[in-house]
């Protein structure tokens, strides 16, 4: 398998909604990171959809909570990109010990 391109994409579907997307390398805590990311900026989980056969892939409806630290997209985009970053950074480090 080669390497797959970090990939996230955040789309608003109605007032207080968006779809997140994630495509990226499998392995490693991803889904407890994003979701760390998700409760951190107040957002909940309305529902999921988690595949990790070939590569790390995730479809997410979420809404906004009552007490959200963010409703933008960049912020949602860059929160999670970061959370899969630290997550292949570490999975490096641990290979190179």
């Amino acid at each position: 398998m080669g390497k797959l391109k970090q990939e996230v994409k955040v789309e608003k579907i109605n007032g207080e909604q968006f779809v997140v997307r994630v495509a990226c390398n499998k392995g490693g805590d991803k889904l407890v990171s994003i979701l760390e990311v998700f409760d951190e900026l107040g957002l909940n989980v309305v529902q999921a959809r988690v595949s990790c056969r070939h590569f790390f892939s995730m479809e997410a409806i979420i809404g906004v909570g009552q007490d959200q630290k963010t409703s933008d997209m960049k912020d949602i985009t860059d929160a999670v990109l970061k959370a899969i970053d630290e997550k292949q950074s570490g999975e490096q480090e641990m290979l190179v010990t």
